[in-house]
């Protein structure tokens, strides 16, 4: 079972079962936020008055993660295309300790799919040096969100 999601920010997202839908977005104007089991924080963000093409899109994935390496001190853990069908989807993973000082993992992900733009940032919990990146998730989760 999951829980189909269909966005007034023209995307759709078929997100795992005891997804939680946050009624108001930290990340501001035109942007939704999801939680998923295990400490997953989903934002889905529209900026297509940016973002016109592929190419800005991977230049978006790489702007939004200089928060997390610049102002939060991280370290990229990973960054290329993410070879999901239909969709062109670059990203950036990041390591850092968030406020509090837990070690997280943040990935800027920029999709562009028919013809359209959709940013996405997943922050999850750092498990270990073994399971990080855990970019088998990030592809799922990607995956799962459809531009209108």
């Amino acid at each position: 079972m999951s829980v189909h999601i269909e966005s007034p920010l023209g995307f759709t997202a078929d997100f795992p079962e005891h997804t939680q839908v946050l009624d108001d977005s930290t990340a501001g104007p035109n942007s939704e936020q999801y939680g998923l089991l295990g400490g997953v924080l989903v934002t889905v963000i529209k900026d297509d008055t940016s973002v016109q093409d592929a190419p800005q899109a991977n230049g978006w994935a790489h702007l939004m993660s200089d928060f997390y390496r610049e102002e939060r001190g991280g370290t990229l853990l990973a960054e290329g295309e993410l070879n999901l069908p239909g969709k062109s989807a670059y990203g950036v993973v990041v390591g850092y300790d968030d406020a509090e000082g837990s070690a997280k993992v943040a990935a800027t992900v920029g999709v562009w799919a028919s013809g359209r733009f959709i940013g996405v940032v997943v922050i999850w919990p750092y498990l270990n040096p073994e399971a990080e990146p855990r970019l088998d998730m990030l592809k799922e989760i990607v995956a799962a969100i459809n531009v209108g």
